[in-house]
């Protein structure tokens, strides 16, 4: 009878000892990466991921030739590469080619192979993992690089990139036919080659300055030398070039010639008659201040735009015409181009009309001195830009609103949601999302007509505007379809309590063209980040209960979260007329 000892020996590699066959297969049968083993070109083993990522089952796959599942175009580059790393035996280099899943898309891997025994016979070990999300981003990036570069190529502005040392590294055809030089030309030399002497030192304190705040430098006027000698005046925008890793590395320009709009400003100096005759006949306003601020000459556009004659304005303060509330920050900009001396393009501000209405307006100043070249004061071209704003209030309004309610869409809704997320994630608080659509509206369209119809939504909306809170929004999304969203919903009984108030909302009935129109609504509600944290799944679930709530008696509302489901009573359905 063999001993105790012996008697354990067989089992002891069960109880006391790894399997490490075992445990290397199911390592990798846990991996998610596509692993396999080919001999004699066929597949004889393959991970379950491998499986997931092609659509094929095991079973399918195993016997199969491995090179079948590659995209025919690339079979060569994948065999002389694969047969490359194996015989080389000092470890595979990763390799790219396209693999046809089994629904045919095309799906791009990054592969290596090596060599193993396997049963006692040669084999091959491959392992993959899916890029085909990396190579579209590559493709776009591509495809938009491309794209401003062509831009760049023909704007008219000048546009170019310098590194550290103001060597060009890029120049576009602009700058090429303003200096007379070809690219070729250019890339590589400093900056100062094409920069007159005396103004090397300001153009070099203007890229050190953004190089050390970072801001970029707008309208920074200087000379530009051109290769056949002559002097071009041009205005440029500085600001810093980075690396991925956030690191300068240079800077970025777009400059415009500015010689013939300096000529025309020198001759309308030099002759004060001309120059006044111009003020008066040209469309936009022009007037000039002391440094007090107080008006010294207004042009009689000016003081038309203002509602006011010349001889009120001259000596009143610039106060008298500009919105309160502006006061402070155009004093800001007239202090910025008295510090610095470079005139402000473009400030916008409000203008309060003598009788009393408000005009949006856009202002250029400048600085204005005299004989000696001493400051007095400023010179300002302004331009009636209040039809433009309205315009662009206009188009803001048509973009995050509905045309029919006038409530937010969908757009505008996304934008709260994402702010409002924001809020919940730092507060640690909940957001409801709420499903509105009305039980059986078509009935009130086929009986009483589209506009009816819309005289019922409109009156819902004030209703609804009416019942929610004034940190919340209510949207409208499509035909009857409208979304609440409830901000920082500490307790689900919040939600409980707005759908019942809405619900309740609606036993009053909508008196539209003399009829009483008694409506019902179904509801749905879901709540971040229980249920979803991003607002397509939230609403998707939200909608999901919605429908659900219609389709089982409507006038109703019930919440996603399983196991919670608050149904609202007497839930009858169907509007009453």
């Amino acid at each position: 009878m063999p001993s105790k000892s012996k008697q354990n020996k067989g089992k002891g590699r069960m109880s006391g000892q790894v399997d490490y066959v075992a445990l290397s297969r199911d390592l990798v049968d846990a991996v998610e990466s596509g692993v396999y083993i080919v001999q004699y070109k066929k597949f004889v083993y393959v991970n379950p991921f491998f499986a997931k990522l092609t659509g094929y089952s095991r079973e399918e796959l195993i016997g199969t030739r491995s090179l079948k599942l590659v995209l025919p175009q690339d079979r060569p580059s994948v065999r002389k590469k694969a047969t490359r790393n194996l015989k080389s035996r000092l470890g595979s280099r990763p390799y790219e080619y396209r693999f046809i899943k089994k629904n045919g898309e095309i799906m791009w891997v990054m592969e290596r192979v090596s060599p193993i025994g396997y049963m006692g016979q040669e084999a091959t070990l491959g392992s993959f993992v899916d890029i085909t999300e990396r190579k579209r981003l590559e493709e776009a990036l591509a495809h938009s690089e491309k794209t401003y570069r062509t831009i760049l190529e023909r704007m008219y502005d000048s546009y170019y990139e310098v590194d550290l040392a103001g060597n060009f590294t890029f120049v576009n055809d602009s700058v090429c036919r303003n200096l007379g030089y070809s690219s070729e030309e250019m890339v590589g030399q400093s900056y100062r080659f094409t920069t007159p002497p005396d103004d090397i030192k300001p153009l070099f304190i203007a890229f050190n300055q953004v190089f050390n705040t970072g801001i970029p430098n707008i309208g920074f006027a200087h000379g530009i030398l051109r290769k056949d000698g002559s002097i071009i005046l041009v205005e440029s925008s500085i600001s810093v070039r980075e690396n991925e890793q956030g690191e300068i590395i240079g800077f970025r320009s777009v400059s415009r010639d500015i010689t013939e709009r300096k000529r025309l400003e020198e001759a309308l100096v030099r002759s004060e008659e001309r120059y006044r005759t111009i003020l008066e006949q040209m469309q936009d306003s022009y007037y000039e201040v002391d440094l007090a601020g107080n008006y010294t000459f207004i042009s009689e556009s000016a003081g038309h735009s203002l509602g006011y004659s010349r001889e009120e304005l001259i000596g009143k303060n610039y106060r008298i015409s500009v919105f309160e509330e502006d006061v402070k920050s155009i004093f800001a900009a007239f202090n910025e181009v008295y510090r610095t001396g470079k005139p402000n393009k473009g400030f916008a501000y409000r203008i309060r009309h003598k009788d009393g209405s408000i005009i949006f307006s856009e202002v250029s100043v400048d600085l204005k001195k005299n004989d000696q070249g001493v400051v007095t004061g400023f010179k300002c071209v302004n331009r009636d830009i209040t039809e433009r704003k309205k315009l662009e209030q206009k188009l803001v309004e048509m973009a995050t609103h509905d045309f029919l309610t006038g409530l937010p869409n969908r757009v505008l809704l996304l934008d709260r949601f994402n702010i409002a997320v924001a809020l919940a994630h730092r507060n640690k608080a909940r957001l409801a999302a709420m499903s509105l659509d009305l039980d059986d509206f078509k009935t009130i369209n086929d009986t009483f007509g589209h506009d009816a119809g819309d005289q019922v939504l409109k009156a819902i909306s004030t209703r609804l505007t009416g019942i929610i809170r004034a940190s919340d929004t209510v949207a409208r999304v499509g035909g009857d379809e409208f979304i609440l969203l409830m901000l920082e919903t500490k307790h689900m009984e919040d939600a409980t309590a707005i759908a019942q108030k809405i619900r309740d909302s609606f036993t009053e009935p909508f008196s539209i063209d003399g009829h009483q129109l008694h409506l019902t609504t179904s509801i749905g509600i879901a709540v971040y980040p229980e249920d979803a944290e991003d607002m397509e799944t939230l609403i998707k679930k939200s909608d999901a209960m919605m429908y659900y709530s219609k389709g089982h008696g409507g006038n109703q509302f019930r919440f996603f979260s399983d196991g919670d489901i608050r149904v609202s009573e007497d839930h009858k359905s169907a509007p009453r007329i």
